[in-house]
């Protein structure tokens, strides 16, 4: 089938998947050693078997369930198949076509759907759909002709009724489970795949949207597909649309045929379905091991052990590549091609612009979170404003000042910190994914993120400045107003990058948002509002001079108190404080410049920057417990 952009990298090939005697072993300590003596392979103490010997093939137009219990190697398969096992060791032949399969032909020719789908809540079906299309498509196509192909794949999952509804999710109500799935499966076509793998496709469906599913799935494998995918016990219906099942029980074959003869087989060896028994289910229940008692396991496991002899001894014939009609163009194609499939393909400053527009519309109609962090930034302020309201210009109104100055840079920041890291952990449940699937550049995605959050940024930095300001007095002149504002404004961006480094440092929220405190805590105890900063021991002053907070505050503090005088009131004007300078000096800030904050503060940002994409990059961002 022959796209219609007349694109040589859109043209989907017919491609058989030939796997034969494929093992995977990977490394793990204090292994329990199965006790099947069909297992010829060597445990060691560190070492487990996932797979072991398995053999299939797996052809163009028909679909392949792979079946089994939990723990029996389906997913492990699919994984080894789309080269996804990043440990362990893989022993057999997988061919494609004849074919040695390799990761870079994998990755062109095939597509893998995960079990969860990891997508933006806020976004249309169509809208997300189309933002993967102009990341994944060849940037030689027009705007109409990526509509035009995404028009074909709403199509052809039967979507277009929800094209303009929101994806939703768990707290955001959207399209149905079964829609998600197949908008999941959508993205995965947009690059019209020759073979398609899933992971556990139904899983979480109802029966009925189940059933649609797998539905689609058929017609999508009669359209000149390969299609793979893992399921635990199907339904009678649903099983009766697969072309082929293999079965597998702690990692090897318990029965590889066409669907439609299963029955007959295990007949044949002295398990016939009972009547009113779906196939699938008392199948799957045969060939799993049960451990609830030392009775149930040794009798389950000795039917096991028949059933993996039985199907060696039958000797089943899985046919290679030698009995595939392959057709040399594509032969050809697929081992000279491999190296050019890039060309074309967008690169980092298409990615940036189509991430940046994703991110900044994901965030504006996300309106709830705007709102809280509207309502978060304009009550810290009014709190602000109505405590320190109307500082006078008299003794007390010194320390006031200095008290205001001190708070404005903790309790915004504060907050701020939680709130970066809480999203790049809500944000790392579909980015590791997507990185995975090459969907974007790391960079790409690193520098679409800050640009497309910078005027929010800014927003809200102005709703918690600027009322505060007004509120408690300060002086009213426009230069020391955009100063002080561009100092806070500064801060909050610095707190914003650590707090950013922090998450993409340490895998969990619970983590990172503790040692973002406790850095916070540091730098707020050596800001020099607590201690003057020339009574702190000398061992522990180096802390002063990289805390961003003591810099805000510094520098807020220069400003306000450089051209204001204060009365002495009832005071004695000898041990009156008259000037801003004085007070200056009295709290330790009489030798520094506003300019050389302003530089460091700069300075933290390019640092924590720097240290924040360097562990994007380089430490894997997997979520949390998968």
């Amino acid at each position: 089938m022959t796209s219609v952009y007349n694109i040589e990298f859109s043209i989907k090939h017919s491609i058989d998947i030939n796997v034969e005697n494929l093992s995977y072993v990977i490394d793990q300590p204090n292994i329990t050693t199965s006790r099947l003596p069909c297992h010829t392979t060597d445990h060691s103490a560190t070492t487990k078997t996932i797979l072991d010997g398995v053999s299939f093939q797996a052809k163009c137009g028909q679909m392949l369930a792979i079946m089994g219990s939990s723990g029996s190697g389906k997913t492990s398969l699919l994984n080894v198949l789309a080269c996804k096992n990043s440990t362990g060791t893989v022993t057999g032949d997988i061919e494609l076509n004849g074919v040695k399969h390799t990761k870079h032909m994998i990755e062109h020719f095939s597509a893998y759907v995960r079990q969860d789908d990891r997508l933006l809540q806020f976004l249309s079906v169509k809208e997300t759909l189309m933002f993967v299309a102009q990341l994944k498509l060849p940037t030689k196509l027009s705007r109409v002709e990526i509509v035009r192909k995404v028009d074909e794949v709403i199509a052809e999952l039967g979507l277009s009724h929800v094209t303009a509804t929101r994806v939703g999710g768990a707290n955001i109500r959207g399209i149905s489970g079964g829609e998600r799935r197949r908008v999941s499966i959508g993205i995965q076509l947009l690059m019209d795949p020759s073979i398609l793998l899933l992971d556990e496709p139904t899983s979480g469906l109802d029966s009925f949207t189940a059933h649609h599913l797998i539905q689609t799935l058929s017609r999508l494998a009669k359209n000149q597909r390969t299609i793979l995918l893992s399921i635990h016990q199907p339904r009678s219906d649903i099983f009766e649309l697969f072309d082929k099942v293999l079965v597998l029980s702690v990692g090897q074959t318990v029965y590889y045929g066409e669907t439609r003869t299963m029955v007959d087989y295990f007949t044949r060896l002295g398990y016939p379905c009972p009547e009113l028994t779906n196939p699938s289910d008392y199948y799957m229940d045969l060939a799993t091991i049960d451990a609830t008692t030392d009775e149930t396991e040794s009798r389950t496991t000795e039917v096991v052990e028949n059933l993996l002899e039985a199907y060696r001894r039958q000797g089943e014939e899985v046919h290679t590549g030698s009995d595939t009609e392959v057709n040399q163009h594509i032969k050809e194609y697929m081992i000279e091609g491999a190296t050019e499939i890039q060309v074309g393909y967008p690169g980092f400053f298409h990615q940036f612009t189509v991430l940046a527009r994703r991110h900044f519309k994901n965030t504006v109609i996300n309106q709830w979170a705007l709102i809280v962090q509207t309502f978060e930034a304009v009550f810290m302020s009014l709190v602000l404003g109505v405590v320190f309201w109307e500082l006078t210009l008299d003794q007390r109104g010194i320390r006031d000042r200095y008290g205001f100055m001190f708070m404005i840079t903790m309790m915004y920041p504060f907050t701020n910190t939680l709130d970066v890291i809480g999203q790049c952990h809500e944000e790392r449940k579909y980015l590791y994914f997507e990185l995975e699937d090459k969907l974007y550049g790391y960079f790409a995605y690193y520098f679409s993120k800050i640009i497309a959050e910078l005027p929010f940024h800014f927003l809200f930095v102005s709703l918690y400045f600027t009322p505060a300001y007004f509120m408690t007095g300060l002086q009213v002149d426009v230069i020391i107003f955009f100063t002080m504002f561009g100092i806070v404004l500064l801060l909050v961006y610095v707190t914003r990058s650590w707090a950013l480094a922090m998450a993409m440092i340490f895998p969990n929220y619970t983590l990172s948002s503790t040692v973002s405190n406790i850095l916070l805590a540091l730098f707020s105890v050596c800001s020099g509002f607590y201690v003057n900063l020339e009574s702190m021991h000398s061992g522990t002053r180096w802390m002063a001079d990289v805390s961003p907070i003591r810099w805000a505050f510094d520098s807020l503090s220069l400003v306000e108190y450089g051209n204001v005088t204060f009365a002495c009131g009832q005071i004695d004007p000898r041990y009156c404080i008259k000037t801003g300078e004085e007070a200056l000096k009295l709290y330790g800030f009489d030798g520094d410049q506003v300019w050389m904050a302003v530089v460091i503060l700069l300075g933290n940002i390019c640092g924590y920057q720097l240290m924040a994409i360097l562990a994007f990059r380089f430490i894997p961002q997997k979520p949390y417990g998968f």
